[in-house]
C-alpha cells in the first residue's frame, strides 16, 4: 500500500498505516458468514481493520463493530484464535 494509506481500527477507531493493523474478512459458511483474520493479506472481499490486540478486539465485539463493518451478521468466534496465531508468529524470531 502507498505510504499515505490509512485505515481505521474498528475497535478503538484510531487511524493507522495498514502495516500496523490486521485485516479481517468474511468467508461463507453453511449458516451465514464467519469473520476470519486475513493472515496473507490476499483474501478477497470486504475487509475490516483491527489493531493486533485483544483490547481492540474486545471493544469491537462489545460495540458490534464487525456487524457494522460487514453490513451483515457474522460469526466472530474465529477472530480471537486467528489473532492469537498471528501474534505468536510475529513474536517468534
Amino acid at each position: 500500500m502507498s505510504a499515505d494509506s490509512r485505515r481505521t481500527c474498528i475497535g478503538c477507531r484510531t487511524t493507522e498505516h495498514p502495516d500496523q493493523l490486521v485485516r479481517v474478512v468474511t468467508e461463507p459458511t453453511d449458516g451465514g458468514l464467519r469473520a476470519v483474520v486475513d493472515r496473507t493479506g490476499r483474501l478477497g472481499g470486504r475487509g475490516a481493520w483491527l489493531h493486533p490486540s485483544h483490547e481492540c478486539l474486545d471493544t469491537a465485539l462489545r460495540r458490534r463493530a464487525f456487524r457494522r463493518a460487514f453490513r451483515a451478521v457474522v460469526d466472530t468466534e474465529a477472530v480471537a484464535p486467528g489473532l492469537d496465531a498471528l501474534l505468536s508468529t510475529r513474536a517468534a524470531p
